[in-house]
């Protein structure tokens, strides 16, 4: 099974081209690359840029797998993460396909401006080309390559 990590992150940033290091930074730090980025700066707090990037893990890996070393790429960035148990459920869809849901979030990362961050560990097969991803936190994510 093909899994991904959607990084929704406020970096205490002036433009994307600071936001883009820092990315850089977690991409270095947690040895996976990064795939897509977009920015969006905050309408509550203008001071903070927010950014949503994606990260694929190797494929065909277990559900277990893939939360075992998304429990090892987050503790690089930080300790004390908030995280959620794995939600894994069927494609009303396609009822053979088993999708995993798995999230957490830290509010006081380890990296020089970044602010908060949070990851959704999620299955890559529902769409061939790509997902939409809505978390609890109601960030819109489509994926397109």
């Amino acid at each position: 099974m093909k899994f991904q990590i959607i990084w929704n992150a406020f970096f205490v940033v002036k433009n994307e081209e600071k936001a883009i290091r820092l990315i850089n930074q977690i991409e270095l730090k947690t040895g996976q690359p990064i795939v897509s980025k977009q920015f969006e700066r905050s309408k509550r707090e203008p001071s903070l840029l927010g950014v949503t990037f994606l990260s694929k893990l190797k494929d065909d890996m277990t559900m277990e797998e893939a939360v075992f070393q998304t429990l090892q790429l987050i503790n690089k960035l930080g300790s004390a993460w908030t995280v959620y148990s794995p939600v894994i459920s069927n494609d009303l869809e396609k009822p053979s396909e088993t999708l995993l849901s798995f999230e957490g979030y830290h509010s006081n990362p380890s990296f020089t401006g970044l602010s908060w961050i949070h990851f959704s560990l999620g299955t890559d097969t529902k769409y061939e080309y790509g997902w939409e991803h809505t978390s609890a936190y109601g960030t819109d994510f489509v994926n397109q390559f």
